[in-house]
């Protein structure tokens, strides 16, 4: 009697387990960041080469509602941007780079109505950025309708660098997860196995 409690504990944590992590990996919003640092732009590097530059790309959202994203670089803030409704079909993006000589931060984005899907986005200084800041940057995307959320908000973290080192990446939770509930349900059968012999 005994092991089969056990037995039956160690099942429901592990389809737990999984569903947790499924859930977490089926999540339909999405920014994906590519590379995950990047250093200035000097003038006569211009336009910016691999490396000089993050691009962010947006999937699983509604082309009905609002695409709505932040930028926050370490403590420094700006404003949020949002594009209409209507948008381009998922997926769709926009990309930072940073001037050298007085750390301006040009972004662009192809997710606007008028801008298609052609994967291009092209960089301008934004009015609403401030000045560059060394360290980690984190974008956070939503979408939203009637000024309320319907999806998100979920986040990409990305560094701007006077130097960019590789630097070790663990592995996201979602993925522990799934692995955890993978191994229960191993352990799960393997015991099974046992008590039938």
């Amino acid at each position: 009697m005994e092991r089969h409690w056990r037995l039956g504990v160690l099942l429901g944590v592990s389809v737990a387990l999984l569903l947790a992590g499924g859930v977490a990996l089926a999540q339909t919003l999405g920014v994906a960041v590519d590379p995950d640092c990047f250093v200035c732009t000097p003038r006569a590097d211009w336009p910016p080469s691999e490396g000089q530059f993050v691009t962010l790309v947006f999937s699983g959202y509604a082309t009905n509602d609002r695409l709505c994203g932040e930028l926050l670089m370490e403590e420094v803030g700006w404003g949020e941007i949002c594009w209409e409704p209507e948008l381009p079909g998922p997926p769709c993006g926009a990309g930072f780079t940073v001037r050298c000589e007085d750390l301006t931060v040009l972004w662009g984005s192809n997710c606007g109505p008028d801008n298609g899907n052609d994967g291009a986005v092209s960089f301008s200084a934004s009015n609403l950025a401030p000045p560059a800041v060394h360290g980690n940057w984190t974008w956070t995307l939503w979408q939203e309708e009637d000024a309320e959320v319907v999806a998100g908000p979920v986040k990409a973290t990305f560094r701007f660098a006077e130097v960019c080192e590789a630097e070790f990446v663990p592995e996201p939770g979602s993925i522990l997860l799934l692995g955890s509930g993978l191994a229960g349900l191993a352990g799960y059968t393997t015991l099974r196995w046992r008590t039938r012999q």
